[in-house]
């Protein structure tokens, strides 16, 4: 829900256009008369009676509360560098390592005995909630969704090889788990995106 609402303050009104549904060709409201139309973008027939004309906006009216995205966006980065800074940094030190960061997720690299263990003993910065009742290292299912708390979402799970290309663009392996590609494309896009082992090589 959250995002939701995050996404919706941050909508780009840019984007958005008109879509007309005709039944018939000509008149004045007719397909022949969209086309004409000189902010026509495209069309698209569905059956001898249906059609579609998409065009473009002749007004952009910007009513979308992007200074609360941006407040988010803010205090996101605050959450974020707190967590690094005042926990990780201190606890690991140098046996700690960002792998890759986004708006409100960090991948770290650490290098310890037992990184469950810091996190049970420290479980009032984390949400545990989506972990196994049964999971292997006893952890405590708490704070489900309190805000600004972090979460492991390989819920315990190990991941074992990661490759990051650049923002919003990335693959991982988790042990038991099928390859996850990241990719801010299309589906389309991203069912060709090449995998993790092709990525490797190519780096």
């Amino acid at each position: 829900m959250n995002n939701v609402v995050f996404g919706k303050t941050m909508e780009n009104v840019r984007n958005h256009v008109d879509v007309k549904l005709l039944t018939k060709w000509d008149g004045r409201y007719g397909v022949e008369a969209m086309i004409a139309q000189p902010n026509f973008h495209s069309r698209s027939l569905f059956s001898k009676n249906l059609k579609a004309v998409e065009l473009r906006k002749l007004e952009v009216k910007f009513n979308k509360a992007i200074y609360i995205g941006m407040c988010i966006l803010d205090l996101s980065k605050v959450c974020l560098y707190e967590f690094h800074h005042e926990y990780m940094s201190s606890l690991y030190c140098d046996s700690c390592r960002i792998m890759y960061t986004d708006t409100d997720s960090l991948i770290y690299h650490i290098k310890c005995d037992d990184a469950y263990e810091n996190m049970k003993r420290d479980i009032v910065r984390f949400d545990t909630s989506d972990y196994a009742v049964d999971n292997a290292y006893g952890m405590s299912l708490v704070n489900k969704k309190v805000p600004g708390l972090m979460k492991d979402e390989n819920n315990g799970a190990i991941m074992t090889e990661f490759v990051g290309l650049r923002a919003k663009m990335y693959a991982l392996q988790v042990d038991g788990k099928k390859e996850c590609k990241k990719q801010k494309v299309s589906k389309a896009t991203s069912s060709r995106a090449p995998s993790r082992s092709t990525t490797t090589r190519g780096v």
